[in-house]
């Protein structure tokens, strides 16, 4: 740093600046010392400074021990809950959750998987069912008559295609490790086309993890039908 610079950054605006006597004459036209080129100049020379070298070995230590800890098969996952199984769908096809929507049936089109289309921000959406889909079974307790106030409306893409469908509970977000996956319960392991590629735990919940690809070709099937 110049000796010039240096007295400007421990004297200047702490001085004759709006930290000082405020007696610099440009500080009229200024107003305020951030509005000036030698103010500015000081504080970028600070960024040219050298990076300490503790500083250096700090952040070294730091991100190789992220890189340590983070598994290579890692993926971020959505969990919530149809009827009486917990699922899972990669974060990256997510794009809302919402408040449940009205569902419009389409004559002649509608069946037990597609429900009819719904309207999600002014766009038209096709509105799956999800149990369906996986065939997901009903919780004993699913005739208790309490309203449930936890469903939600989750909207997805995946290469383009766009989906709507009910869940009755967001758990929320977490990544796991793929070799953390197990075999499917049987329940579970009868889905159309294997939708369901393996299941894990978090918070002594069951979850069974989806191929995105998979669900997305028996929704495909199912529109045809």
């Amino acid at each position: 740093m110049s000796e010039g610079i240096e007295k400007l950054v421990r004297f200047c605006w702490k001085q004759e600046g709006v930290f000082g006597d405020s007696s610099c004459p440009h500080l009229a036209e200024l107003v305020h010392c951030r509005n000036c080129d030698e103010y500015n100049r000081a504080g970028r020379s600070l960024l040219d400074r050298p990076m300490p070298e503790a500083f250096r070995e700090e952040w070294t230590r730091n991100l190789a021990e992220l890189k340590e800890k983070s598994a290579p098969d890692a993926v971020s996952l959505i969990i919530f809950r149809v009827k009486g199984e917990w699922l899972a769908l990669r974060t990256y096809c997510l794009q809302e959750t919402t408040n449940v929507r009205p569902v419009h049936r389409v004559p002649f089109r509608t069946n037990n998987v597609f429900r009819g289309l719904t309207s999600i921000n002014g766009e038209l959406l096709l509105c799956v069912s999800l149990a369906e889909a996986v065939g997901a079974v009903e919780e004993n307790d699913a005739e208790s008559g309490e309203p449930n106030t936890s469903r939600r409306m989750l909207v997805i893409d995946v290469d383009g295609d766009r989906y709507v469908f009910p869940v009755d509970e967001v758990f929320g977000i977490t990544r796991i490790s793929l070799g953390a996956l197990s075999e499917p319960p049987v329940t579970m392991s009868k889905a159309p086309t294997s939708i369901v590629e393996g299941i894990f735990s978090v918070d002594e919940r069951k979850v069974g993890f989806l191929s995105e690809q998979k669900l997305v070709e028996s929704l495909r099937r199912s529109l045809k039908s």
